[in-house]
Order: structure tokens, then sequence, then C-alpha cells
């Protein structure tokens, strides 16, 4: 197993799986990041290419990039080993008892029942409806294959019994949400029947569940039916045709986010793949965040009826949380994206190009239908426009768009003010994304002792300075004082001191890895430091070790004073004045030593 992950690790870039979920930017020989893991402004995660490491120094999460997954996934290292051994096209051993637990189960199941269904809509005679359906509605053959597109026969326990000759027993079928319980007796029964089926995979292409769609105009069922939730599959957390459209987003920068599968698949036929499907349904907070790992603008192409007005509007509160720029994409005829792209598909690339932003449609929309100069349709445009514009978390845009409302209905722009202040509820505020997670208060002896001992390792020729101005005791933290005591011991042995030496040398001393991730955390720390110099600038290093090590020295000095202070106040109570004497003379020396140093 050790050496399977160490070929997952050596196959894979951790800047290329990291840009799966970040928009990374170059910050010298590292990238930058806006941390995942606490709401912050300034981006303080960073991610070593040479080193193969990530940290963010505003929370102090960090590590490899099997760590990462674990973290962004929310998943334990059997099911993240799974996930990087797919992109790195490693073969993990089978039956390993390490990797066998209950997602690991539920998702093969889902691979088995999409491969299913797929063959019987590419080779059943059951499936000729099916078939029907998608030539009429002009997908290709390439897109049903691309999509895994299947169908399930009109029966009540087709796949059941599929599933059961694979070993699978009914409690793991159900459990997958493919089968339901019966209401009388044992047993189950097929939740998909007689369906065009829609396999909905996570942003890594995994199958985690279904939607069917019915083909018979006279269904008295739900006209679509969906996997319900189950350990692998949460609706609001999915976005269809992701695992497609990711990389196209992030080239492109945008991403379209239309109503139904449909219009997702016709869109990709088209050659637009910067495209997902959200079910139907207002965007979710889920769906935003993984929208925002990929780009920061959406644009909306729903059926602008009073519901899909409803849910653009839903989605745009969320969208805005997460300091989004939405759009709206109007489409020129047809009644949805796909319509429009079955007429003209080149329409639909206009359409997307002239996109513009939410408000601005919105207030057109509202000045259609209401008179700008007449006092009634000034105050029901204010009452619809107001609250829209109060949601928005960007106070440039709001006073924008404040503005633009109070010299269209012609009224100063305060009253408006103070109709937004009327109209919020009382209580405490509701707080978004970005502020929920205060930055964590961060020792800041640790924070300067991290620096000083990432400048010795990363500039090793301000070493000699080091070492003959900083004790290893001056270092506090027990693991940076042993960190630095090898850095003394190995460079004092070297003729040549090589970083890629040292960490070979501490491989040796280091069985469980601590120091030399340690160590590799703190040069990505001063990497990140001085990513802004042109150039080695040795007089800005020079000042910072200059500024920092007399204020490590006065931290170790006065917390020595502050524990012998009490333990002189413990001698004072028994009166032991040969201790009283002893303590208080070693007080008066570090003080002149504090003085000196201040000096």
């Amino acid at each position: 197993m050790d050496n399977q992950v160490e070929e997952i690790k050596n196959r894979l870039d951790i800047v290329e799986v990291v840009q799966e979920y970040l928009q990374l930017t170059r910050a010298g020989t590292n990238h930058r990041a806006l941390c995942p893991f606490h709401g912050e402004k300034t981006p303080s995660f960073m991610v070593s290419q040479d080193k193969q490491i990530w940290h963010c120094f505003g929370c102090g999460e960090g590590g490899d990039v099997l760590s990462f997954i674990m973290k962004i996934e929310g998943v334990e290292f059997p099911e993240a080993l799974r996930l990087l051994a797919t992109k790195a096209g490693v073969q993990l051993e089978v039956r390993n008892p390490e990797l066998a637990n209950k997602k690991t189960g539920l998702l093969e199941i889902h691979r088995l029942a999409a491969a299913y269904f797929h063959k019987i809509l590419l080779d059943s005679s059951q499936a000729e409806q099916a078939r029907a359906y998608l030539l009429k509605r002009n997908i290709s053959e390439t897109t049903i294959d691309q999509f895994q597109l299947g169908y399930s026969v009109d029966s009540w326990d087709a796949l059941l019994n599929f599933l059961k000759k694979k070993g699978y027993d009914e409690d793991v079928i159900f459990d997958a949400g493919l089968s339901v319980k019966k209401d009388r007796g044992e047993g189950s029964y097929d939740r998909f029947r007689g369906r065009l089926m829609f396999p909905l995979a996570d942003a890594h292409g995994q199958v985690v569940g279904f939607s069917g769609r019915t083909l018979k105009p006279d269904e008295k069922t739900a006209k679509y039916v969906n996997t319900p939730q189950t350990a692998i599959y949460n609706k609001s957390a999915l976005l269809y045709t992701l695992h497609k459209a990711k990389s196209v987003i992030q080239k492109t920068k945008l991403a379209v986010v239309v109503e139904g599968q449909m219009d997702a698949l016709a869109s990709h036929q088209a050659g637009v793949e910067n495209v997902v499907a959200s079910g139907g349904t207002a965007l979710t907070q889920e769906q935003v965040k993984l929208i925002k790992r990929y780009c920061s603008t959406v644009a909306f192409a729903f059926d602008m009826d009073p519901a899909g007005a409803e849910a653009v509007k839903r989605g745009l509160e969320v969208a805005w949380q997460y300091e989004l720029e939405t759009k709206v994409i109007v489409l020129p005829f047809g009644k949805d994206p796909d319509e429009c792209i079955q007429q003209d598909s080149e329409a639909w690339k206009k359409a997307i190009s002239e996109a513009r932003p939410f408000l601005d449609y919105y207030f057109d929309k509202v000045f259609q239908d209401h008179d700008q100069t007449a006092v009634e349709g000034k105050k029901k445009a204010a009452v619809l426009l107001l609250p829209m514009i109060a949601r928005l978390p960007n106070q440039i845009e709001q006073t924008h768009y404040l503005q633009k409302l109070a010299a269209m209905i012609k009224v100063e722009e305060h009253y408006l003010r103070e109709q937004i202040s009327r109209s919020r509820p009382s209580g405490p505020k509701t707080e978004t994304p970005a502020t929920s997670a205060a930055r964590p208060a961060h020792d800041r002896v640790r924070e300067v002792a991290e620096m000083v001992l990432g400048i010795g390792l990363q500039y090793p020729n301000h070493l000699d300075y080091l070492m003959s101005r900083m004790e290893s005791d001056n270092f506090t933290d027990a693991e940076l004082s042993e960190l630095y005591k090898r850095l003394i011991v190995f460079y004092t042995e070297s003729t040549r001191f090589s970083l890629k030496d040292f960490f070979a040398y501490l491989s040796q001393h280091d069985t469980k890895g601590q120091l030399s991730q340690l160590a590799k955390r703190l040069c990505l720390r001063v990497e990140a430091e001085f990513s802004e110099l042109t150039a080695d600038d040795p007089a800005v290093i020079k000042k910072t070790l200059i500024d920092a090590i007399p204020f490590l020295k006065k931290s170790r000095i006065t917390g020595e004073i502050g524990r012998l202070q009490k333990t002189l106040a413990e001698a004072e109570q028994t009166r032991d004045q040969e201790r009283i004497r002893s303590l208080s003379e070693q007080i008066t020396r570090l003080t002149e030593d504090i003085r000196q140093l201040n000096q």
C-alpha cells in the first residue's frame, strides 16, 4: 500500500489537482489562492509545485495532495486515495480491506448500474422508444456515449436481478437508492422503470445517482424521478455535466447554468461546453461553492416565467454571498436553450456572449411594466428593485444601482437608502461566508520563529549570520528547536549546503517525516513572503533577520521572567529567603538582558 501511495503522489502534480478546486495565481515559484477552508479576502493559501505541498498561512491547514483531497472533499483516506488513483491511472490492489468502505461500495454499484442502463439503451429492443426520442431531440450517438445515457426497462426487478447476480444484496441496493421497499411484505422493486436514464456524476466523473425521465405522455407519476439522498448523493451539491464542463469553465472564466439535462446536453453537443444544469431548481450554497472553484462569473439561462425568474433570484442571492458576478442570458427565440440550439446554435453562442449583469436586465424588465414617470409606477419599481439591491454584498455595486434607480424615478438617493434601512429586519446581522469564519489569532512569536528558520533554509547565504546570533533555545517551540539543531549539525558538517541534501539528511533521522514536512512548510512560507521580490534581495531578507532575532530572544527571556516571578511568589509565601535571593538575581540579570537587546 505504501508503494502505491507513493506511486500515485509521484504521478500527480499537486498544482494540477488543486486547480480543479481553486483559482490559482502565480506567486513567484509558487501558486496562491483564497483559502477554501476559512473566510478570507486576501489570499493566504499557498501551493508549492517544487515541494508538492500546500499550506494556508491564515488558518494553519496544510499537507500533501492526499490531505488536500481529504479536506476539501470531506472524505477519509481510502476514498481520497481512490479518487487520486483514478486521476493518476493507478490500479489499486483489489479487495484491500482499508478501501472497503461504504462509499466505495456505493460508487461501484452505481458504476455497474450506469453501464447496465447504457447497454440496454444501445442494444435492447425494449429501448426502441428511448432511442427514437433521443433521435427526435437530435442527441447524437457521440453525446449518448460521452454522457453514458441509458434506459431502464419497464420491469419491477430487472436491475435488482442484475445487481444480485453481481453479488449485491437487497439492502445494499436499497442504500444506493436504486430500489424501493415494498409497502406490504418483504422485498424491494426497481426505483427506475421505463425511463430514459441520465447518470448524475460528481465533479470527478463518478456516477453518484440517476435522474430518470418518463417517455409516456400519459404517465401519472412524476415526469422525472431522481435518486434520493444517499451516502454519496446530495442533490443540492451536484451540477449535471460539471465533470465535463469544469476545465472549460476554468478556461473561459464563466459558468453557464441552465435548468434541465437536455439543455446541458444540447449545449455540449453544439460545442459550448462551459454549461452545467441545476436540475430545475435555484442554485444552492453547495452548488455555488462548486462553481466558485473554477470561476467568478455565472450566467443564468433559465426560462424567465414567474417560476424560473424566482429560481434565478434565489440562486442570485446565494451567488452574491460568495461574491460571484451574475449575468442573465436572454434567448433570442425558443422557450429554453435546447429549443434555441435546435433552431440555431450560433444564436445560443451569441446570446451567451451578450449576457447582461442581472440587475441591469432586471431594471429593464421592471420598467417595461411600470411607468417611471407616474407615482404608482415609481413606488412599484422601488418595491421590486430595492430588496434585490439591498442584498448586494458589495457596497460599490449597491451604491451604483441605488444611484441608477434614484435617477430613473427622480428621487433623492438618501430616501432610497432610508427605505432599505426600514425594511431590514431587526436583530443580529446574518453573516456571509466571507465573514462567518473569523481569522484565527496566531501566536506572533511562532510566526516570527517560523520565518527566521525558513529564511535559514531557503536562503542559506544568511545561515552564518543566523547561527552566530541565535541559539536553539530561542526557538521556544520544541519542533522548531529540533529542526534548527538538525540544521546546525548538517550545516557545520557540510562543505556546501544544499536544501535537497538537507531534506535527504532529515529523512534519515526523521522516520515519521514530521521535520521534513515542517521544513517544506517553512520554505513555502518564506517563498510566499518574498514572492514579490524581483530577485534575491539580501538587504530585505537580512533586515527581516536583524529585526526578528532580538524579538525572539526577548520573547524567550520574557517567558522565563514570567515563570521565575511565579516561582518567586511561591517562595515569598514560604519565606524561603535563600530561594527568594537567587530568583531575584536571576530576574534582574534577565531584565538587564532585555534592556541590552532594546539598545
